[in-house]
């Protein structure tokens, strides 16, 4: 093992994982990163698993189902790390701090490898609807009790109370320390169903299934007790969309969704295969219909990190912000363009989603906004707003967190639905912050050079994903990029007295995921983004400098992956600009436009075998291109050009 990553995954059912965190949790495991997985549910749903040669009418049988579903992610787990789906695995129960037995699986070969299952039944009653997790956090019942699967380690069944899983999630947290944990996603988007979007999975108006979204929430809650990895190690979260892959264009490379699909085969014994267990060898419904769902064709962050934050103080030192153990922190280079790095500095905050927008003022003093999850409450109270850290000096003391609020507040059922800022300042230096709200479109608030803040302003809007990018054109006035179902939306000022306004006429094709763009170093705007269903990039750009987009977007490459993509525009035409985004062998896949160079890639063995969130990119006070990722193992990574114009990296310079 090559780093002291270790990965934590909370889930809801056997196969989430597999559908809406991998390929990120294969390239971990390939890596030999320790990961431990926890399944809250036994996911014994209606208790029918008819195998697919299967004609007679199948009897209802939860306890057989959640079995069969341990088998098939033992089996999916056991190829990802050595590709033998067979591979034998040291069976253990935890007494967890709920008061119940939990059932413990390691892998004999690889007992870094770790998948303990609660077994809290799906249904809360045999009469009940399937929504154990969801009845348990909105307080509609005490308690759940615990499924005994057939052939189990424990055969009794025991009670869960709401205080009772939180307790055993910080328990897992305390036991496995993790450096990166990923979980479902908390918030996810209110939809309307309609013809185009019927209700198939999806909960309510929301687009995920509730269990999904109350393990998040459990998950959520216990982050707020874990004391951290020992030794003064930092961690870093990682919240994942569910249902919502369905909904919108898929990000995927094809390489990437067969990989995805080959591993749920094996957890659904597609093959046929059959272990011996009368139980079953896996969810057979799964088998050879993972794409049906439209689940698998796509990875989606909830919060996908926006890329730039890697910035230049003002004397020319680069400074990496993000949030880890739950808060803002920051790195600073010792020297300009020196490879020694301080840090992390921790700036408070907490719980804030892991995604930061940073601005420097006219005056040198910075500007931190982050999304807070200020409360997580049964009672739909789930309160959501911007918050706001901001030095009181140039390299002085950051005073404290204020709260921007949030364009829905006083609704508390669409204040959770906030998206991640983005921020940039007009020619008069006025910052400009941007959030994707709860409908789905754009807002805005100013704050004026004297520090004032003026109100929320709708800038409309329609479907956009999450993920938004702002800059400042050479002439001063404010550009917004959003990727919508349609296409990638853009948002410019006419004049610096008027906010931005949509262009109606701006259509760039459908993008899969957030649109970056950046200001070239010969003045033109262009954006990249992901092409759907091929994991390639694609590229337009004006004409030029405040001019026409005539031309459509172009395929650049790439190296497939998934998340946000970071632009870094070099000091001269002839330093080019830097595109870095992750790859799909879980590394950091680089290039540089314009030109031919074919993209390369920075392995990230060392740092736990994948990054979390999205790699960000600037140039140095010596003009190198530099790549700033954050690894599974919680350390900050940089990595430069090895001289001014080169395409070649350097190792990463780790900083813990």
């Amino acid at each position: 093992m090559n780093s002291p990553a270790s990965v934590l995954q909370i889930v809801a059912h056997p196969d989430d994982d597999l559908y809406f965190m991998n390929p990120a949790t294969f390239q971990g495991l390939k890596a030999g990163t320790p990961t431990t997985t926890v399944y809250l549910t036994s996911g014994d749903a209606n208790g029918r698993n008819p195998r697919p040669w299967q004609l007679e009418p199948v009897v209802e049988d939860r306890a057989a189902y959640g079995k069969a579903r341990q088998n098939g992610i033992k089996a999916a787990y056991a190829a990802m790390v050595s590709g033998d789906r067979t591979a034998a695995w040291n069976p253990g129960t935890l007494s967890s701090a709920g008061g119940a037995l939990a059932e413990v699986y390691s892998l004999a070969d690889a007992p870094w490898v770790t998948l303990i299952f609660l077994n809290i039944r799906q249904h809360g009653t045999p009469e009940g609807p399937p929504r154990s997790l969801h009845a348990l956090w909105h307080e509609e019942t005490d308690q759940v009790p615990t499924l005994a699967v057939s052939g189990g380690l424990v055969p009794e069944t025991h009670p869960y109370t709401r205080a009772g899983l939180v307790d055993t999630l910080v328990q897992i947290m305390g036991i496995v320390r993790p450096t990166l944990v990923r979980t479902m996603d908390p918030d996810p988007d209110r939809l309307v169903h309609d013809e185009k979007f019927p209700q198939r999975h999806d909960h309510g108006d929301l687009a995920d299934h509730c269990d999904h979204t109350a393990a998040a929430l459990f998950s959520w809650l216990a982050l707020d007790r874990y004391q951290g990895p020992a030794e003064n190690r930092t961690f870093t979260v990682e919240a994942y969309r569910g249902y919502y892959n369905e909904r919108w264009p898929h990000n995927l490379s094809p390489q990437a969704v067969s990989l995805k699909e080959y591993f749920l085969n094996v957890y659904g014994a597609a093959d046929g295969y059959d272990g011996g267990d009368p139980a079953g060898s896996g969810d057979y419904a799964v088998g050879l219909n993972a794409r049906r769902t439209g689940w698998v064709q796509s990875t989606a962050p909830r919060h996908p990190s926006g890329t730039n934050w890697l910035l230049a103080d003002r004397r020319g030192r680069l400074a990496a912000f993000a949030v880890v153990n739950q808060q803002a922190a920051v790195w600073l280079e010792a020297q300009p363009g020196a490879d020694q790095w301080r840090g992390p500095f921790f700036l408070g905050g907490g719980p804030l989603a892991p995604n930061l927008a940073v601005s420097l003022t006219p005056d040198g003093r910075w500007q931190i906004f982050a999304l807070r999850l200020s409360r997580l409450a049964p009672d739909g109270g789930n309160a959501r707003e911007i918050v706001l850290l901001e030095q009181s000096e140039p390299d002085g003391v950051f005073p404290g967190w204020i709260t921007l609020g949030n364009p829905s507040t006083g609704d508390p059922q669409r204040d959770r639905h906030l998206g991640a800022p983005a921020v940039t300042r007009d020619g008069r230096g006025r910052l400009h912050l941007f959030v994707r709200n709860a409908g789905q479109g754009l807002h805005s608030r100013v704050q004026e050079a004297d520090g004032s803040w003026g109100e929320w302003t709708d800038l409309r809007g329609h479907e956009l994903q999450e993920g938004l990018t702002a800059l400042t054109a050479p002439n001063g006035h404010v550009e917004v990029f959003a990727a919508s179902r349609e296409g990638v939306f853009h948002w410019s000022q006419s004049n610096l007295d008027t906010p931005p306004s949509r262009a109606p006429r701006f259509r760039l094709t459908v993008p899969a995921g957030p649109a970056a763009a950046v200001v070239q170093p010969g003045g033109q705007v262009m954006t990249v983004y992901r092409q759907p269903g091929s994991g390639r990039l694609l590229m337009a750009r004006e004409d030029a400098p405040g001019g026409r987009w005539a031309q459509p977007a172009a395929s650049i490459g790439g190296r497939g992956g998934f998340g946000a993509i970071a632009l870094a525009a070099g000091p001269s035409p002839e330093a080019g600009t830097l595109v870095a985004t992750r790859g799909d062998l879980g590394g950091v896949a680089y290039r540089f436009l314009p030109g031919d160079e074919s993209w390369r890639e920075l392995p990230t063995t060392a740092l736990g075998g994948t990054i979390a969130h999205a790699p960000a990119a600037a140039f140095d006070a010596l003009g190198r291109a530099t790549i700033a990722a954050l690894g599974a193992d919680g350390r900050l990574a940089v990595a430069r050009q090895t001289a001014p114009g080169s395409p070649e990296f350097g190792p990463w310079q780790i900083t813990g």
